[in-house]
């Protein structure tokens, strides 16, 4: 067989809003809404710049199941770059654009590939005449779909490479909906070569044997739960027929979430100086993109007494976007939060015979025993599994629960000794 090379994406989630953001200025405003395009524009220039032979999209093209026609049109417009180098595109349907919702009646470019959502099916990607791999797809008929997809997946075509290619949740640990869920055994019975996964938004590769199974992850990080570079993977198969995998960074825009410890800052001067020098570092690792950028200021110190004023933290936040948000690229920082306490010899503390000591020892009870964690989240329960809560909160994870903890303990720590200061 011949060697050729393709790129892998998925959750695209064009035209999805920055979650959690507010008051951001013009110029950041106007570069969020471009993000998730902008990341669509690199990966096609990647595929232009490596040669590649096709692009697969693994579902979640788009943000929500009332698709933006901007996000059609942009989508469509790029595919047709594609078509015109004589790349082709093919393409399956997640839980969040599935096949039974709006669409615009466009035209779409001649090497477009979409698969339906009745059956698996396969097409052949051909060069000079002959296949060189066949996909296999199936797209999400409606958003709900929760069984076993990778189980109706067989090798069929007796072409030299199979890909699946498939929206889906692998396992029970990836923090996702379980939307067609499977297991990697399942995935490995198919007879598949390389698998084509989305859903999950951090890339992973769960299986680097035959057959190659990997999560690319969302492209554009689009809130503080999604950290870190982002981008696809570029898959060279060599005349064996043995893939190889690359992970190309396409972000435009990097998501950071920083804690800033007022342990050794005596005066708010040493405070503002911490806050800009984490400024600072957020730009140089987003090497040369915009950044945005949520800080938690941690520890004790003296300084929590200003930061405790009304007010206090609010101005240095303004003060810091002003700064920060007018340089090219810009750091934004989302959301500057104060989990801080007064200067308290905790171990010291936790020794005694009083109240004080009590609380502290019953808060590193639900911090260090599981029953007792797992009772916390029981407890939240109430709140999030309420109807109208569902619609606007997370599923808390175990971070979550340990911040929160930490930031109650600071609060009542502050409440139990105020009359001491």
């Amino acid at each position: 067989m011949r060697k050729f090379r393709f790129v892998h994406t998925a959750d695209l989630h064009l035209d999805s809003p920055f979650v959690g953001l507010h008051e951001v200025d013009e110029r950041v405003a106007s570069e969020l809404r471009e993000a998730t395009f902008s990341t669509f524009d690199r990966i096609v220039d990647l595929c232009q710049e490596k040669d590649a032979d096709f692009l697969l999209v693994a579902g979640d093209i788009y943000d929500s199941a009332d698709r933006s026609l901007r996000a059609q049109l942009r989508f469509r417009d790029n595919l047709r770059r594609l078509s015109d180098s004589g790349i082709p595109t093919f393409v399956v349907y997640g839980n969040h654009d599935p096949l039974n919702r709006w669409s615009a009646t466009l035209e779409w470019p001649e090497q477009t590939h979409t698969f339906g959502g009745d059956e698996v099916t396969s097409a052949p990607v051909v060069r000079n005449g002959e296949p060189i791999a066949y996909i296999y797809g199936i797209s999400y008929p409606t958003r709900d779909v929760r069984t076993n997809l990778a189980k109706r997946f067989r090798r069929t075509d007796d072409g030299p490479f199979a890909i699946g290619l498939l929206h889906c949740n692998v396992g029970d640990d990836t923090g996702h909906e379980p939307y067609a869920p499977c297991t990697l055994d399942d995935l490995t019975r198919s007879g598949m070569d390389y698998w084509a996964l989305g859903h999950v938004h951090n890339h992973r590769i769960l299986s680097s044997k035959k057959p190659m199974v990997l999560y690319p992850g969302n492209p554009q990080g689009r809130s503080p739960r999604e950290l870190g570079p982002r981008g696809c993977y570029v898959i060279d198969v060599d005349t064996g027929g043995h893939p190889s995998a690359e992970f190309v960074r396409v972000d435009t825009i990097s998501w950071f979430s920083e804690a800033v410890s007022i342990d050794d800052l005596d005066t708010d001067e040493a405070l503002i100086s911490a806050v800009e020098a984490t400024c600072q570092q957020m730009r140089e690792q987003a090497e040369g993109r915009p950044a945005i950028g949520r800080i938690t200021l941690t520890g004790r110190g003296p300084v929590h007494r200003s930061l405790a004023r009304p007010g206090f933290v609010t101005e240095l936040e303004e003060r810091v976007r002003e700064t920060e948000g007018s340089q090219n690229p810009f750091v934004w920082v989302e959301r500057l939060e104060d989990a801080t306490g007064s200067p308290i010899d905790l171990e010291q503390r936790r020794s005694g015979q009083d109240f004080v000591a009590d609380f502290l020892g019953l808060v590193d009870e639900y911090r260090n025993e599981p029953e007792r964690a797992a009772s916390l989240r029981q407890h939240l329960g109430l709140l999030f599994d309420a109807g109208r809560a569902q619609k606007l909160l997370d599923e808390p994870t175990a971070a979550d629960l340990r911040d929160w903890l930490d930031a109650a303990e600071a609060m009542c720590l502050d409440l139990l000794t105020a009359e001491e200061d």
